[in-house]
């Protein structure tokens, strides 16, 4: 009979951890981050490589002064060497201002995610290459 006591003064100890559903839905949830990361990281590792080639342009001093025609063939050709394939011909725009062309590339980039759901990511890179 005292044994019996001592047990029901003594608090009751619940048991602490995940159970399978927690843990499952842990899972999912790091699974999809994954995923997004997976898949965003080539795009956004593109735009940076765009963006240092329309950067480029300021700076390659054989371009001073040359024509649109001049400026996206440049473009392109440097495109190639580095495999860009999301960039069409109307998303290079080209202005004329005071000090020289401006070059703006400006794309979106869509990458299939889950299904028929899709992301989109824009981007707008542009430069001054002067006269």
């Amino acid at each position: 009979m005292i044994a019996s006591a001592e047990k029901s003064c003594l608090p009751r100890r619940t048991e602490a951890g995940l159970t399978v559903i927690s843990l499952l839905v842990i899972l999912v949830i790091i699974g999809f981050v994954g995923l997004l990361v997976m898949r965003l990281v080539p795009v956004y590792m593109e735009s940076f490589e765009v963006g240092g080639i329309v950067s480029g342009l300021q700076d390659d001093t054989a371009l001073h002064g040359a024509t649109h025609a001049q400026l996206r063939q440049a473009l392109n050709r440097r495109f190639d060497v580095n495999n860009i394939r999301s960039i069409d011909r109307d998303d290079v725009r080209f202005e004329r201002e005071r000090g020289g062309t401006r070059v703006i590339v400006e794309y979106e980039a869509r990458v299939p995610l889950v299904g028929n759901l899709d992301g989109v990511a824009s981007f707008r890179k542009e430069t001054l290459v002067p006269q």
